[in-house]
């Protein structure tokens, strides 16, 4: 799989570089898919957020009308980690309870799914409907 290019997110004031990547053409095997995050303050620092539950239904880079379904504080919404939304709230987490921006090296979460839990996530269903 070629990895995409990183794009730049500001998120409480600190930009970072991020993408959510994923190989669609291999549905077997771990991880499915994951985030990269970049403090662009810090580049010796890279954080891979890994998800086994979540499944995505668009193409890389392209912004469509698309998501996964699942609940979000008990109430049904429509999930697309490609939007800077879901990524800026991943980003808000991982830097407040995983790691620091200031780390060096490689951090691997592997229970991405466990970080959309505590943001409030869950149900993820393999589907694609109409965002409204």
């Amino acid at each position: 799989m070629k990895r995409g290019k990183l794009r730049r997110i500001s998120v409480d004031g600190k930009v970072y570089r991020w993408n959510y990547m994923y190989d669609d053409m291999d549905l077997v095997n771990y991880p499915y898919s994951y985030y990269v995050f970049v403090p662009e303050e810090n580049p010796r620092c890279k954080v891979s957020v890994y998800f086994t539950k979540y499944a995505p239904q668009m193409k890389l880079d392209v912004y469509v009308a698309e998501g996964t379904i699942c609940q979000y504080q008990g109430e049904p919404a429509l999930m697309n980690l490609c939007r800077p939304f879901f990524a800026a709230q991943v980003i808000r987490y991982v830097f407040a309870h995983c790691c620091q921006d200031t780390d060096r090296g490689e951090v691997e979460i592997r229970d991405g799914e466990a970080v959309l839990e505590s943001l409030g996530y869950s149900d993820f269903y393999y589907s694609t409907v109409p965002y409204v």
